[in-house]
């Protein structure tokens, strides 16, 4: 979201159906992230396992959903590398292959060494990237009396159902293991609540940003800080490149920890830093348009699970 591609492929191509497609999706997101902590804590779960055992008892079903887990983890590293080298291109105009090649040869060294601490950075940027959000809906206010939203059309619902899966595959897992810290379902709707709306506040401000593009690019939030000017440009392009980084590394490594032992996970980890660099000159926006889509069809399966748990 931090990049603006998502919502400019699920929600603003929409025109001003896009904004109904980011209320229902809020929505979805605080409907299904209360069902999954009501779950976790009627049943006291207290890993993704044990969430996934108590929902799916059908085994196959569950190996599955784990295997696309794995997957997803997998392919969002690919993007991340994707979106590194679209990220230079498109700031500094440094050739993506060039870019591809020297950010995989950092992950390699970075995933053979304990990397808790570079992971939760990550967490520690959400707060910062939602205030600079705040100061660019602020400033774009400014600019909206004279631009026009783009087009409409009507596949918002089941784009906003598909943004919805593959945003819940991941969180889903987080979620469902936050019981010791609820201590009745009052907390576990206030949790979802303010989730909801904090999703609805931040994609609506990304969505009136939009309005200020010329053009598609890869990384559209920073080709509008680029328009801001003066320190707006420099710190969001700092934030977003650590944002896109720490992402890439948390996903890559998550997916080493899930698939390999011990003895081969340098193998595993070659192998990933390797296929990464051809599969990211696909570009970071035709990933993002075609796997993530993809990943939100699949992913409505573990969503219809917990729906239907009663």
């Amino acid at each position: 979201m931090h990049h603006g591609q998502e919502i400019y492929s699920f929600f603003y191509i929409y025109g001003i159906n896009g904004i109904f497609g980011i209320i229902l999706t809020s929505i979805l997101i605080s409907i299904i992230i209360y069902k999954t902590l009501i779950i976790s804590k009627k049943y006291n779960l207290k890993n993704y396992d044990e969430f996934l055992n108590k929902i799916i008892k059908n085994k196959i079903i569950k190996k599955i959903i784990k295997l696309i887990i794995n997957i997803f983890l997998l392919f969002s590293f690919y993007i991340m590398v994707a979106g590194i080298s679209a990220f230079f291109d498109q700031q500094f105009n440094l050739n993506k292959l060039f870019s591809s090649i020297i950010f995989c040869i950092f992950c390699f060294f970075i995933f053979n060494n304990n990397i808790e601490k570079i992971i939760k950075i990550n967490s520690l940027l959400v707060p910062i990237i939602i205030f600079i959000f705040f100061i660019f809906g602020l400033k774009n206010i400014n600019y909206l009396n004279n631009k026009k939203i783009i087009e409409n059309k009507n596949n918002w619902i089941t784009s906003s159902a598909i943004y919805t899966s593959y945003n819940t595959i991941t969180l889903i897992g987080l979620t469902g293991i936050m019981n010791k810290y609820l201590k009745n379902k009052k907390e576990c709707l206030i949790t979802s609540i303010i989730t909801g709306i904090g999703i609805l506040v931040l994609a609506l401000i990304i969505f009136l940003l939009l309005i200020n593009l010329k053009g598609r690019v890869e990384i559209p939030i920073l080709f509008i800080s680029n328009l801001f000017g003066g320190i707006y440009k420099y710190l969001y392009c700092i934030v977003i490149f650590f944002a896109i980084f720490t992402t890439a590394i948390s996903d890559g490594y998550t997916f080493i920890k899930n698939v390999s032992e011990e003895n081969k996970s340098k193998t595993i980890n070659i192998i990933i830093c390797t296929t990464a660099i051809p599969i990211s000159l696909f570009g970071f926006s035709n990933l993002v348009n075609t796997l993530y889509p993809l990943f939100g069809i699949i992913g409505l399966i573990q969503i219809f699970f917990i729906l239907i748990k009663k």
